[in-house]
């Protein structure tokens, strides 16, 4: 198939004066080492004042004996939950890490990814696929699978002992995923990080951070999907849920916007420059920890 190319992913720079959302974060065995902590905790943790309620997710340490130092510790809100404030620890062990980054530069060779300058690229897009990146999230959901399951694992454990519904269950990982640092992978291949590093490397993009948001999102039973735009160089999620603001549909499914490189951006309200609904296309994806029914 011909190959496809794609413009610059530019970076992220949201509309946030005057809207008062805070700033912006511009666009082998495993296992687990912790576990759900009590829901009220008032010991201080790292950015949070001393005697606020935080519901610690625990921490996901991979593979099994990876000593626990350096780990990153994400601490953030996620509105309509109470207490809202949250926390939770992950990292990935050097070997693990390396090998899923090779995975990603092998996949890069195998469809002849080629930088072409200003941060264009060209792809040989497999049968079957067309040059929409939707083969390329798809790989890299299957192949960074168990690690995101590890971590959903702590999402699944929180919603089901605090009985969270389906929209709360979503601020809770859109607000997560939120709070990873924006960054432009400019040397990655297909411009994008494998989803499970994401965390692990405290950075990401647009579409970085969206496949890991769909992934942890579908592993809860929510609905999601990768909202994608060629023409506007961006990426978000679209998620299955009533609510206001801008939605997409597709398949006779409507889906909700939702921001994923801003903190504290709220679900359906899309920036102005990206409020062009026919530039946007939703697309399903198929593979990574997938839990149907975990909410209702």
């Amino acid at each position: 198939m011909a190959s496809g190319s794609h413009p610059l992913k530019t970076l992220f720079k949201l509309l946030l004066a005057g809207i008062g959302f805070g700033s912006c974060l511009c666009c082998c065995g495993l296992g687990m080492l912790g576990r759900l902590a009590d829901l009220d905790v008032r010991a201080p943790l790292p950015g949070f004042p001393s005697g606020v309620r935080v519901v610690d997710l625990g921490a996901v340490i991979l593979p099994p004996g990876t000593p626990p130092q350096g780990a990153h510790t994400y601490e953030w809100r996620a509105e309509g939950i109470s207490p809202p404030q949250h926390a939770l620890s992950y990292k990935l062990g050097e070997d693990l890490a390396k090998q899923l980054a090779e995975q990603h530069v092998t996949l890069g060779r195998r469809l002849r990814y080629r930088a072409v300058g200003n941060e264009r690229f060209t792809y040989n897009a497999p049968p079957g696929c067309s040059a929409d990146m939707r083969c390329i999230y798809e790989e890299l959901m299957r192949t960074n699978a168990e690690p995101v399951r590890v971590l959903g694992d702590r999402f699944v454990a929180s919603i089901r002992e605090r009985g969270l519904d389906a929209a709360q269950s979503t601020q809770l990982i859109v607000g997560f995923v939120q709070r990873i640092r924006y960054e432009l992978p400019r040397d990655e291949p297909f411009g994008i990080i494998p989803p499970a590093l994401v965390p692990e490397q405290d950075r990401g993009d647009c579409d970085s951070k969206a496949v890991l948001a769909v992934m942890l999102l579908k592993q809860v039973g929510i609905d999601a999907v990768v909202l994608y735009s060629d023409p506007l160089a961006h990426a978000a999620v679209g998620v299955g849920l009533p609510g206001s603001g801008t939605r997409l549909r597709h398949g006779g499914r409507s889906y909700q916007y939702a921001e994923v490189t801003a903190e504290g951006w709220p679900l359906g309200m899309i920036p102005p420059q990206y409020d062009k609904p026919r530039l946007w296309k939703v697309l399903p994806l198929s593979g990574g920890p997938d839990t149907p029914g975990t909410t209702g």
